[in-house]
């Protein structure tokens, strides 16, 4: 019997993801310049940066540079905590982490040139990933890298800010049609365009709706309105579990 998944929401579009004695962090650690989006909290942090400095955490993943998926401050700590760590971004971030961390840890940039799907086998699953362009034309030109990761014989997908086309729902579902969790920004989920495109070519068991704006920034009632979406769509996705608690935990 496999494992059940774990997934703790650590950042506005950070997890850490464990399943049994294994555990991988996505954009883990975050600080929005322009205060959209939540940080990492501090209490986060510290039990992030404690587990990192255990071993109970050796590798992060970056989806892109963004402040509200990557800080440098909180990474360069974590790898103050465990030399050894390995991180896995864009060509931009690991450069950042290049520059200042001394030749601390095993740090892997994904080429923004690369147009094939790079695998890799970590000690805790197989990871696959591939370029793909971020939401919103004025985005178009940063790199962002959409995340597959196979630990205990669960498959889970982060794609980052990816923007939501068919191609990339099309190369997701070349990998598996049925994700055990799908975990994307809320936008995905919450726009019936989205949607449309994404059950052509998947059907998740599960889905964690992330990256939620600020309460106060949420003006326009966005989260309302996708949960609205997904209420009435009748299209067969699952209804998702909306990430509105920093530090919350998820199973699946």
């Amino acid at each position: 019997m496999n494992p059940n998944v774990t997934i703790r929401h650590t950042a506005s579009a950070g997890v850490l993801i464990t399943i049994g004695r294994n555990s991988v962090g996505v954009d883990v650690f975050s600080r929005d310049p322009n205060r959209l989006y939540p940080d990492t909290p501090h209490s986060v942090k510290t039990e992030l940066w404690e587990e990192i400095e255990r071993g109970s955490i050796g590798t992060l993943l970056f989806t892109h540079a963004h402040g509200d998926h990557f800080c440098l401050a909180d990474t360069l700590e974590a790898l103050e905590r465990n030399p050894e760590l390995t991180i896995i971004s864009t060509e931009e971030a690991i450069g950042q982490l290049q520059k200042a961390a001394s030749g601390r840890g095993h740090l892997y940039a994904v080429s923004p040139e690369e147009k094939e799907n790079i695998k890799m086998e970590l000690p805790e699953g197989n990871l696959e990933i591939f370029n793909s362009r971020h939401m919103g034309e004025m985005y178009a030109k940063v790199q962002n890298l959409t995340c597959m990761l196979e630990m205990e014989g669960k498959k889970l997908v982060f794609p980052g800010d990816a923007r939501p086309e068919e191609e990339l729902f099309a190369r997701i579902g070349a990998w598996t049609r049925e994700p055990d969790v799908l975990i994307v920004p809320f936008p995905v989920i919450g726009l019936p365009s989205a949607r449309k495109k994404l059950v052509k070519y998947l059907k998740p068991l599960h889905i964690l709706a992330l990256h939620l704006p600020r309460e106060e920034k949420d003006e326009q009632n966005w989260v309302f309105g996708a949960k609205a979406v997904c209420k009435r769509a009748g299209d067969g996705l699952p209804m998702p579990c909306f990430g509105e608690e920093l530090g919350k935990s998820y199973h699946f």
